[in-house]
């Protein structure tokens, strides 16, 4: 009895916390941006500026979180197809071979927010919360689950 009441609980706690630990991050522009939604590899093209401009041909300027938390792994892997390591030696080696800055950092949703609202070309990556919280200053165009 007391064996079968340990692993219901045991079982019960397992659950709950990796359905709690689940989340999402959504990838943000401005709202002026045409873009209604975007796909995993239009993203990824935007973010690596493979493609530099948007559809109406204002610049693409991509936002990064610099913290190291699950939101920004899962974006980078379901998303770019990299590691954060992969994504930081993409960008030294794209500076070096085109001058092109890499994505700015911030250290929180609201320093995305923030630069995504102010530059027309703006995406970046935040958590849902966040993103709801800001209603029309931002548009997001594209969910990542983790």
């Amino acid at each position: 009895m007391f064996r079968t009441i340990l692993g219901t609980a045991l079982v019960t706690l397992v659950l709950g916390s990796s359905v709690g630990a689940a989340g999402e991050v959504v990838v943000i522009v401005n709202p002026a941006n045409p873009a209604a939604s975007l796909d995993a590899k239009q993203v990824k093209n935007h973010y690596l500026k493979l493609s530099p401009a948007w559809d109406n041909g204002e610049k693409v300027r991509p936002v990064d979180q610099a913290g190291a938390d699950d939101g920004r792994t899962a974006f980078m892997a379901k998303v770019l197809g990299m590691k954060p390591a992969d994504f930081e030696r993409y960008w030294i080696e794209k500076q070096y071979a085109s001058a092109e800055n890499p994505p700015t950092k911030v250290p929180d949703d609201a320093g995305v927010i923030k630069l995504v609202k102010t530059f027309k070309g703006g995406i970046g990556f935040v958590t849902k919360e966040a993103a709801v919280a800001a209603g029309a200053d931002v548009k997001i165009v594209h969910t990542v689950a983790y």
